[in-house]
């Protein structure tokens, strides 16, 4: 706690003013119930039927009557005696429970005048089974471990009306949402998220935590799941996230509709708009969703994380095309547009059949205007560059995704799972590089125009069976995986190149075309070769081809068409891999102790050959790869994981294509087919330590991995600071990272201190001018925030700061760190007449950047609601987004020998008048209606 309060004295000096008195407000709403109405106290004792032997270890629970909150929670001493102190005043049930007796209740009606009860002895009587008829009563608990499984009981945490399963999920103790919507557990990431057992729209759990009701859902369980994309002696575990609904929110329909505007129609720039609409229908084992989100607010924008999960990352990484600012970070990297819409099905055919299949359509505009300034340091010299990019970009992407499992029979399994992704995409880009010398001064300016269209193709297909046998945990798994991707586009680069001596013109035409397909196969077998200990056996085998082929033409002088071959730019390029793994891993548990360790032996066979020249290079690449976990667990609520694994990654497409690309005519890299697949050595430790009544946790762990053969540039620098990098493999590369963090919930859980931290180092190697270069950087990071929680308020209020020092061999003028500070303050305050208010504050202030990239800014966004109707289902709300038109994206990058700052232009303020209607086949309160929404 002294830590604690030392962080809050340390960072309140910088706080602005009006802070300073939210965080003392903070306090004073905090601790006021501690003294006004908190101080009742409720003792007894338990005791067995004929009242002479006492009951330990009983669970005692105050639950508050009116809104079945827990309040309190304990357990009875040796002598059968407890206290639940500190308790409201207010009415509420102490639930007595135990493994071996019957429940029992008793009722408090505390007041004023009392407020000490000292109940007398509470005889138990023995639980009673009956052969035929089995009774099972609810958990009462807030949260229970079933198994390996965390269960939240989702009616003891009180959210607002009309709240969603992310306002649910902020209130559970070890739980974090994060800004973009992703979760943790206890500082683990959540992998993926389910509705009642199924992934729900595919890979984006957003739809389902930012959508379905919180009253819908019964529970909220987290466990950990078999991974089953990870080969032998990798972590096959996942931390999954699975909301259970009630069963009456398992029949009917029910949805919303939304729609926002600023009304702004005759601004020179197009309106701000919102929409949303969600539909379900299900019955049972049935399920039916439609969706639909069209917005051009950064709200709903696609930034290049996402990817991945919009199957448009073939475009990026095999045919050189971006679609998407690498450095956007998310949804600051422009001014979006964007339409997501899609269809989700499931159903139980019969009792051996389910199927499921989800369909959606993305589709994302993106103006962005940046500017940046980058110094970049030579052994003996440097230099500086200004550039302004403007890129306008279309990206579509359908994609298709079906399950079908089939219980053959009461031992064997199989489940296929085909998906297919079509992607389209259209880009042009125009950037202006100004490079200058020491004394500012510009020497060499090039304009640089990249056009795009693009067109991909991508399918994974999928069929594993499994099949058990008589003997427990004995198990054979055959598992098969077809990818096969294929993409193709065609444009244009023109640029022109100024200095005091020369100009150089480039006009050219380009077609590239990326073909790939690669069966994977698995044969895994586990035999349990003592109670304790188990065998586990896997062959893996891989068989890939990829062919990539660019074209460049030049212009023909005479007929002025595009004709004449640019061999400096052009190649055919195919390359073919054979794998082969053989893993022998023993699994070994005793009491509370795990031990999995094993040797895994590879054989790579890989053939790039050049169609132009004929030259064909054979790589032919053995290694051991070890692997090694220990994980203990004294209790469900605690847990120490140590692991080592070897991994090893082939070069992509890119690097390995003798070939020049000039897309940036001043930075044209090349690929080398000479590269070998890396070899990665990684050790990851982490612990976490949790209270589940008290909701107090603390999490920590680290990781450290080193690289050896890992991928790099080696850079050649001209005169006039133009490159040419080429990718080689080099040692020595390193990775690692430390990270703490927790929560100290106090005053029954109305103020929660939550501290975490960060340090991280990173090393890595390159070549410039042939010497060799490391570039070693330091990071250390720390936040600290404050939660209040009320009945009708939520508040919270912190601070991170990030200092950054980056060191480099080669020149020590490009050591200069850096760092990142930032405030803010979120609140939710349920007003009376239906009305809420919500706000959220942020300042940061940047510092160790070029002069005009030293910004500091703060922004204000505020939303007011009303709710309609007698049901409460219509609302109405205002929203101010940067209220003070502050909002910038600012970045620093250091890699290599050099610095860059780098400023985007992006949505800065705007006005919404939002209207949302929650509708439901009972046409009741949608928030009473228990559906899944």
């Amino acid at each position: 706690m002294q830590q604690i309060l030392g962080f809050l004295r340390l960072n309140y000096l910088y706080l602005p003013f009006f802070m300073k008195k939210l965080i003392l407000l903070l306090i004073l709403l905090a601790v006021s119930p501690l003294y006004f109405g908190q101080n009742v106290k409720v003792s007894g004792r338990l005791v067995d039927t004929s009242g002479t032997a006492a009951i330990k270890e009983a669970s005692i629970m105050a639950i508050r009557l009116r809104d079945s909150v827990l309040l309190k929670y304990t357990r009875s001493n040796q002598n059968g005696e407890f206290v639940l102190q500190d308790l409201p005043i207010d009415s509420f049930q102490v639930v007595i429970e135990h493994r071996n007796w019957t429940p029992r209740s008793v009722y408090i009606m505390a007041s004023k005048q009392k407020t000490t009860f000292d109940l007398p002895d509470i005889r138990l009587f023995p639980k009673i089974q009956e052969v035929k008829e089995i009774v099972v009563t609810k958990n009462r608990n807030a949260m229970y471990f079933n198994g390996d499984t965390l269960v939240f009981v989702a009616d003891s945490f009180k959210v607002a009306e009309n709240a969603v399963v992310e306002d649910l999920l902020k209130k559970l103790p070890g739980i974090k949402v994060e800004d973009d919507g992703s979760l943790t557990s206890q500082g683990k990431e959540i992998s993926k998220v389910l509705v009642d057992g199924d992934e729900f729209f595919g890979s984006d759990p957003t739809i389902a935590t930012k959508n379905l009701a919180a009253k819908g859902v019964e529970s909220v369980q987290v466990y950990e799941k078999k991974n089953e994309d990870a080969a032998a002696g990798e972590d096959d575990k996942i931390q999954v996230l699975d909301l259970r609904l009630k069963e009456d929110a398992k029949k009917g329909y029910f949805g919303k509709a939304t729609a926002a505007s600023d009304f702004n129609q005759g601004a020179a720039d197009k309106a701000f708009y919102e929409s949303e609409v969600l539909f379900n229908k299900f019955n049972k084992s049935q399920k039916i969703s439609v969706f639909m989100l069209a917005s051009n607010t950064p709200k709903s924008s696609l930034g290049f994380g996402d990817m991945n999960k919009f199957g448009l990352d073939n475009e990026l990484n095999d045919s050189g095309l971006n679609f998407w600012d690498r450095d956007s970070r998310g949804n600051n990297s422009g001014i979006p547009q964007t339409l997501k819409t899609g269809v989700y099905y499931t159903d139980r055919l019969s009792k051996k059949v389910k199927i499921g299949m989800n369909y959606a359509y993305y589709q994302s505009e993106l103006q962005a205007n940046s500017s940046s300034q980058s110094q970049y340091f030579l052994a003996d010299s440097s230099y500086y560059t200004k550039d302004s990019a403007n890129n306008q970009s279309l990206s579509t992407s359908h994609r298709l995704n079906l399950t079908l499992s089939i219980d053959i029979d009461s031992l064997t399994k199989l489940e296929i799972k085909p998906n297919l992704h079509i992607d389209g995409g259209e880009q042009n880009n125009t950037s202006v590089q100004d490079f200058r010398n020491n004394s500012f001064d510009s020497y060499l300016l090039t304009n640089v125009n990249n056009n795009y269209v693009s067109t991909g193709l991508t399918s994974r297909s999928e069929a594993t069976l499994r099949r058990k046998f008589g003997k427990p945990d004995r198990e054979l798994e055959a598992k098969y995986v077809l990818n096969y991707n294929q993409n193709a586009s065609q444009g244009g680069l023109k640029t022109n190149t100024t200095n005091l001596f020369l100009d150089t013109i480039i006009d050219q035409q380009k077609t590239n075309e990326n073909i790939s397909s690669t069966h994977y196969s698995t044969l895994t077998y586990t035999e349990p070769l003592t109670k304790s200990l188990t065998l586990i056996t896997e062959y893996f085998l891989e068989l890939g081809t990829s062919g990539q082929n660019r074209y460049t033409y030049n212009q023909d002088p005479f007929s002025g068409q595009f004709s004449v071959l640019d061999s400096l730019f052009t190649n055919d390029f195919q390359n073919e891999r054979l794998q082969q793994r053989g893993t022998v891993l023993l699994n070994y548990n005793y009491k509370n102790h795990q031990f999995k360790g094993g040797m895994g032996y590879r054989n790579i066979q890989i053939a790039n050959a050049n169609q132009f020249t004929g030259a064909v290079i054979n790589q032919d690449i053995s290694n051991f790869l070890p692997t090694f976990s220990y994980q203990f667990k004294p209790s469900m609520a605690k847990r120490i994981n140590i692991r080592y694994n070897t991994y090893s990654a082939p070069p992509s497409a890119n690097d390995l294509q003798p070939v020049r690309d000039n897309t940036n005519p001043n930075r044209i890299q090349e690929g080398n087919p000479d590269l070998k697949p890396n070899y990665q050595h990684q050790i990851n430790f982490n612990a976490n330590v949790w209270q589940a009544m008290t909701g107090r946790y603390l999490w920590s762990g680290g990781t450290a991995t080193f690289t050896q053969n890992a991928f790099a540039n080696s850079t050649s620098f001209d005169a006039l600071g133009r490159t040419i990098s080429k990718t080689i493999n080099v040692d020595g590369n390193m990775f690692a990272t430390v990270y703490a963090g927790g929560g100290y919930p106090i005053l029954n859980r109305k103020l929660t201190f939550e501290p975490s931290m960060n340090a991280s180092y990173i090393r890595n190697n390159n070549f410039i001018n042939g010497d060799l270069n490391t570039t070693s950087t330091t990071t250390i990071s720390g936040a600290f925030s404050i939660e209040l929680s009320l009945d009708s308020l939520e508040m919270g209020i912190g601070t991170d700061y990030t200092y950054v020092n980056p060191v480099t061999t080669l020149n020590s003028f490009s050591n200069q760190p850096y760092s990142t500070q930032n405030y803010f303050m979120n609140g939710d305050w349920r007003l009376p007449a239906h009305f809420r208010f919500k706000w959220e504050l942020n300042y940061t202030l940047n510092r160790g950047r070029a002069a005009e990239f030293n910004r500091d800014f703060f922004i204000v966004d505020l939303e007011l609601q009303k709710a309609f109707l007698n049901n409460e289902n219509l609302i109405l709300g205002f929203s101010i987004n940067d209220l003070l038109n502050q909002n910038i994206n600012l970045q620093r990058t250091v890699s290599s020998n050099m610095i860059t700052d780098n400023y985007t232009r992006i949505i800065s303020r705007y006005f919404l008048v939002r209207l949302t209607y929650k509708f439901n086949n009972n046409k009741t309160r949608e928030e009473d209606f228990r559906m899944w929404h």
